[in-house]
């Protein structure tokens, strides 16, 4: 069993024939999907308005795959359509976790242990939709600049997500996203799975227990 695992793509009504083709190749390439958190972007888009998008291309791959489809900050349960998502998902819930050729791995979006002030305010007000715009412009830029730099200063989320684990079950992997940084911590018991935004592509493999994280570019 092959699993693919990977967040934060943060799809919106813009269609990017590179990232489609690139997530539709890596879906492909597996027997199974986790999809951890902010799969689409709600704090722009409707899920029907993605539900209708181009983006609706990738679902029938995606049911094929048995995928996991865990909510995350910009895509909580309350923003989706529950019956709508059954279309590309199986499960839907806000943890995951499986035991694989003896390992154990627990999979949530990370939001619970290291919530933003995102989290805390009404995404439809204009403060807020400004903000959130700016916050993207900000990352888009850096990602394209000095990506490997700009996601370095992004481990300082991963270590407050860690101090929340630290005196949790050390037989176990978790597995996060959330923070747009990817990371493997073994003394921790820690994973990211990073971003697939802005030309980054990270993501996870699981395969006989073994976790493998894959970091590139798909433009």
């Amino acid at each position: 069993m092959k699993t693919l695992i990977f967040s934060d793509s943060h799809l919106t009504m813009r269609f990017e024939e590179k990232k489609f083709n690139y997530l539709h190749r890596i879906i492909s390439s597996v027997d199974r999907v986790i999809i951890n958190g902010d799969f689409w972007e709600g704090f722009w888009i409707t899920f029907d308005q993605f539900f209708n998008s181009e983006w609706s291309k990738l679902f029938p791959l995606l049911k094929q795959k048995n995928t996991i489809y865990i909510f995350g900050n910009h895509d909580n349960k309350n923003l989706n359509n529950i019956e709508k998502i059954q279309c590309f998902s199986d499960i839907q819930t806000a943890m995951y976790s499986f035991t694989e050729n003896g390992e154990t791995f627990i999979i949530e979006h990370g939001d619970r242990l290291f919530p933003t002030e995102t989290d805390c305010i009404n995404i439809h007000s204009p403060i807020f939709r400004t903000k959130i715009q700016l916050i993207n412009f900000t990352e888009k830029l850096l990602s394209k600049m000095c990506g490997s730099m700009y996601q370095n200063l992004l481990h300082q989320y991963n270590k407050k997500i860690k101090q929340n684990i630290k005196n949790q079950n050390t037989n176990v992997t978790r597995i996060f996203g959330h923070t747009h940084c990817p990371e493997v911590d073994a003394k921790h018991h820690f994973i990211n799975t990073g971003i697939i935004k802005h030309g980054l592509a990270q993501y996870a493999l699981i395969e006989n227990g073994n976790i493998t994280i894959v970091k590139e570019r798909y433009n």
